[in-house]
């Protein structure tokens, strides 16, 4: 099963929350324990193999059967208007501890804007303060994949391949959203 790689900022929150020790995760890996220290000190940058192969380690821990999309999600849903700006959005996110938002206009699902988005954006611009006075209308992106609060889990990996983050909704109602730390961070006793 392809795997998608977790931020290298999460991996401290991730491991922890798994109960996994650097030494076990490591093993796992097929790295070194001081590099998993280095890691989750942001003291290197690890490459797409590295953080595949960790991601790979920490998702055999993850043990999901039976769980449901209504038991990962995080719910309330932060989400953004069409009018924000780019700069508000980007405040909202730091503010709230999240990489990306759904995007509405009124009580329609519009889009969606994420981190890996505006720093794209902003590498290709040379006003950087043009483009973050900017609504997010200007920006907006497809919307993230509705699914069902029913949906099982282990249907969803292979859209975190594609895509940030998945809305969950029961009915016309968006309850929760679910990100790659979710999916991550999920655990059964």
């Amino acid at each position: 099963m392809s795997v998608s790689t977790i931020d290298p900022k999460q991996l401290k929150k991730i491991r922890v929350q798994l109960g996994i020790t650097q030494s076990e995760l490591a093993k796992a890996a097929g790295v070194s324990q001081s590099l998993i220290a280095k890691l989750e000190s942001g003291l290197v940058d690890p490459s797409f193999s590295t953080m595949k192969s960790i991601s790979e380690a920490l998702r055999s821990h993850i043990r999901m059967e039976g769980k449901k999309a209504r038991d990962v999600m995080s719910s309330p849903v932060i989400p953004i208007q069409t009018n924000v700006t780019v700069s508000e959005s980007i405040n909202l996110m730091k503010k709230n501890n999240i990489s990306q938002v759904p995007v509405y206009s009124g009580t329609k699902l519009v889009g969606s804007i994420s981190e890996n988005q505006i720093v794209t954006l902003l590498s290709g611009v040379e006003d950087t303060r043009a483009l973050l006075s900017k609504s997010v209308s200007t920006v907006v992106q497809p919307s993230f994949p509705v699914v069902s609060v029913d949906t099982p889990i282990e249907a969803l990996f292979s859209l975190f391949k594609f895509v940030p983050a998945v809305l969950v909704a029961s009915g016309e109602k968006v309850e929760g959203i679910i990100t790659k730390i979710d999916m991550l961070s999920a655990e059964v006793h």
